[in-house]
């Protein structure tokens, strides 16, 4: 052969067909992660790093290997050092999800042997890819289990799963022809491709085996490749390691594995028991982590491995006892599933209150399959377990969208329901599902009121804000201000009347209930525990609110994201809040991947009825955006009872405000959220009604909205600078006072809505303001034009400074030389001087003195 076997680079199959199908997968709306499964050697990574690099996207690199899979965030070590984050993982993760997880639309994490991620790097990529829609590539051999938090993306159908074949025979002939530069025979080329099934790693190792003994020659032009002995084994064996333990580390070994991350003393009852296990993490079969002390098996197969035991039944039992007697509710929790799949029966109590753990903490599938176990125990379950039972089986089926299911169960748990805090609990629940999953308003109401009309006492009373909730809806107005909820009342009304408490005190300005209903939601959770999958979302959405209706716009936007990686189930609660903040903000192209995402999380998850707001907000920003059919197709989609929802009656409004804008009809444009701008202010809602009367400042029609702003202002505290500055902008625009505008306008950007302050700046130019009120007005929309991508629907010149002569400016006032500003910036000194003679006319100014005094008033400078 000569030449034709002589060492090269072994070729990679490009399989164009697959990369190409993978990388446009990226970019497909909703996102999702996309897992490539298959046999060791069958090309995923190869397949995975080609399709990332055809994206164009910034690629986050995150690789997990057997040898460091106990240790916190280490597949992110490339990722960390790459984006300038620090190691220490309490400080790491939240940096990661800031850099990655807020520019969603520039990143892809390409995961390498999922299956070997780090709990802290496994739930981090959960993180970024349920919380902040940062699309995935990740690998992962045939066989081997996700980490939980990948495992859950797969079960909610936010990662798909693709299983990468072999080469065929075509792709194997290519291999083998770029190998020897010469075809190989084809009977030789089916018999290897039959017998590697394709692997291109077996392949590559079954010829050069050939290659090295000489069983491969060239006849008549072909290359012809005789059999060889086959390469023993692709893969170590895990048993290897464990094969010569004694039975008493083969037992220590396997309680580890079924209570892991496990602390020391509850493995460790006594000194015998510690000797044995530092024999373990001598050899190897047992890992101890750095940060913590808790142990784990080195390798997942070894549990594997030990499930034949033939004691395995006798372990499983005595690791549950161990857990129940740490006696946390996770231990606990832990323990009730061992001793069922260990055939035990565990008391029927705690099945019940393990299936109401697992729905508290949106384990929807295992509370449904707990719930479904206890009621299996027939008259061994007492009425209370078999209503508590039915009602989580119910709620979780829900919250699934398995709404017939969650009928039939809500009804045995009516069946049950014998006190008046059982009855609350089930109308609260009952009416969420009527309410949010049904669209049947009305029936959720009349539920409740029929539970309030036959309490004696006042374990009912938490249902009062589920009703003005719910009244709210329906248009009623509903006075009565729900107070905090009460330690008396049942755990479960309580939490869902502070969640809805918090959502109308907070709508309604009124800052201090909303508060007190967050502190009691945190009171009865510290309390009780979780009890509700969406209560944890709820938290904090008062601080959000409170913070925006202050006018700390940037500082609200702060908080929300925050929240994201911490809402579970309730995500698309905060991604609508982030999505809706950037589209008022103008920032268009993020708050249309930002949407995009909360619907797709609110389809998934919807505790507190967001999805008509999420579906609104879509099609108000795509109107925006000039997509009209889109956002027509969206409201044609709505059912009726959410179009009724007052969190989306604004926003829909706002969505057919534009429409008509489109059209030409401004007047009827106005009108439109106007009367709904009245409808929901009348309810109670008064910060959507606010926020939408923007819409009449930017047509320029402020007559009526003045009026109802200035209404709305003395209804809610002074300090609230959005409210306020909504108010006076369309007062000045009312009474013809340009020389006003600009400091509202300035406020009001600031608070969140430059595009309705650039508007408003437009409009007031148009009454010829003074020299010096024009001057305050065209250096104000400098100030808040930046980084608003959205179109303007009044202004019609051009910016006052480019950005290239805004640059130019700020490295003035930054005292900042020409020649060094030019040097910079790979301009000539000419012509940095003459941008900055062009700035100085456009200001007002003459020299770098009051050139950085008139920066720091349109607050393009710190004073």
């Amino acid at each position: 052969m000569g030449s034709r076997t002589a060492q090269r680079d072994w070729p990679l199959l490009s399989r164009a067909r697959e990369r190409d199908e993978l990388a446009a997968a990226v970019d497909r709306a909703p996102v999702r992660a996309r897992i490539v499964t298959g046999a060791p050697g069958v090309g995923k990574t190869v397949l995975a790093g080609a399709a990332a690099a055809r994206t164009g996207r910034d690629v986050v690199r995150v690789i997990a290997q057997p040898e460091l899979a106990a240790i916190p965030l280490a597949a992110f070590a490339p990722a960390l050092a790459q984006l300038g984050v620090s190691h220490d993982p309490a400080r790491a993760v939240p940096e990661l999800l800031a850099r990655v997880g807020r520019n969603a639309g520039r990143h892809l994490m390409l995961v390498d042997d999922a299956p070997w991620l780090d709990e802290v790097s496994a739930a981090a990529v959960h993180q970024l890819v349920r919380g902040f829609g940062v699309p995935a590539i990740v690998t992962a051999r045939l066989g081997e289990p996700l980490p939980a938090p990948l495992a859950r993306l797969v079960d909610d159908g936010v990662a798909e799963v693709r299983l990468l074949g072999g080469l065929g025979e075509d792709e194997v002939a290519r291999v083998l022809e770029e190998r020897f530069g010469v075809p190989v025979r084809h009977e030789h080329v089916a018999r290897l491709a039959a017998r590697t099934d394709g692997n291109p790693l077996f392949l590559r190792m079954l010829v050069e085996a050939a290659v090295r003994r000489g069983d491969v020659e060239v006849q008549a032009g072909l290359v012809e490749i005789a059999d060889g002995g086959t390469p023993a084994g692709l893969l170590d064996t895990i048993a290897a390691r464990i094969d010569g333990l004694d039975a008493a580390q083969r037992r220590q070994l396997h309680l580890i594995a079924l209570t892991q991350p496990a602390e020391r003393d509850l493995v460790d009852r006594d000194d015998r028991d510690a000797r044995v296990t530092e024999r373990l993490i001598a050899g190897g079969a047992v890992v101890e982590e750095d940060t913590t002390g808790r142990l784990r098996i080195a390798h997942p197969l070894i549990g594997e491995a030990l499930a034949d035991d033939a004691d395995r039944a006798d372990v499983a039992i005595e690791a549950a006892t161990r857990l129940r007697e740490h006696g946390r509710p996770h231990e606990r929790f832990a323990a009730t599933l061992l001793e069922l799949r260990a055939g035990a029966e565990p008391p029927p109590s705690d099945v019940v209150w393990a299936a109401g753990y697992a729905y508290g903490i949106g384990d929807l599938g295992t509370a449904i399959a707990l719930a479904a176990e206890a009621l299996g125990r027939g008259d061994a379950l007492d009425p209370a377990d078999r209503f508590a039972a039915a009602l989580t089986s119910a709620s979780a089926r829900s919250v699934r969208g398995e709404l017939d299911a969650a009928e039939a169960d809500f009804a045995v748990a009516a069946a049950q329901a014998r006190t008046v805090g059982e009855r609350a609990a089930l109308a609260a629940r009952h009416g969420e599902h009527l309410a949010y999953r049904r669209f049947d308003v009305a029936a959720a109401i009349a539920q409740a009121e029929a539970v309030q009309r036959r309490a004696s006492g006042d374990g009912a009373a938490g249902l009062d804000a589920d009703l003005r909730l719910w009244r709210a809806i329906l248009g009623q107005v509903h006075e009565t201000t729900a107070g905090p909820a009460d330690a008396e009342l049942p755990p479960e009304v309580a939490v869902r009347g502070a969640m809805a408490a918090i959502m109308t005190e907070s709508m309604g300005g009124r800052a201090d209930a909303a508060h007190e209903a967050a502190a009691a939601l945190t009171r009865v959770q510290e309390r009780m525990g979780v009890l509700d999958p969406a209560a944890a979302a709820m938290l904090g959405f008062n601080e959000y609110i409170h913070l925006l209706s202050l006018g700390e716009h940037e500082r609200a936007l702060e908080y929300a994201e925050a929240r994201r990686p911490d809402a579970g189930d309730g995500v698309g609660l905060w991604t609508c809040v982030v999505a809706e903040h950037l589209n008022y903000n103008g920032r268009l192209d993020e708050a249309l991947r930002a949407t995009a995402l909360a619907v797709d999380q609110c389809r998934w998850r919807d505790g507190m009825g967001v999805l008509a707001l999420t579906l609104a907000l879509q099609a108000d920003t795509l109107a925006k955006a000039g997509d009209v059919a889109g956002a027509r197709g969206i409201l044609d989609s709505l059912e009726p009872a959410q179009r009724s929802e007052p969190k989306a009656v604004m926003m829909i409004a706002e969505c057919e405000a534009w429409l008509a804008h489109a059209d030409g009809d401004d007047a009827r444009a106005a009108a439109i959220v106007e009367s709904a701008a009245e409808a929901a202010a009348g309810v109670g809602y008064l910060l959507v009604a606010a926020i939408s009367l923007g819409v009449c400042i930017r047509l320029g029609r402020v007559e009526r909205a003045a009026a109802m702003l200035d209404d709305i202002c003395a209804r809610v505290p002074a300090e609230f600078g959005l409210y306020t500055a909504l108010r006076d902008v369309a007062v000045a625009l009312r009474d013809r006072q340009p020389a006003h505008i600009a400091p509202a306008a300035i406020r009001l950007g600031r608070a969140g809505m430059a595009p309705t302050a650039l508007d408003a700046i437009s409009l007031a130019l148009r009454m010829r303001p003074g020299a010096e009120a024009r001057h305050r007005l065209e250096t104000a929309a400098v100030t808040l034009s930046i980084g608003v991508d959205a179109p303007l629907i009044q202004r019609r010149e051009a910016p006052l400074l480019s950005a290239r002569q805004l640059e130019m400016a700020l490295a003035a006032a930054g005292r900042e030389r020409s020649r060094e500003i030019a040097e910079r910036l790979g301009v000539s000194v000419r012509t940095v001087d003459n941008l900055l003679q062009t700035v100085y006319r456009k200001l007002g100014v003459s020299s770098r003195d009051e050139l950085r005094s008139a920066l720091v008033e349109a607050g393009l400078l710190a004073d």
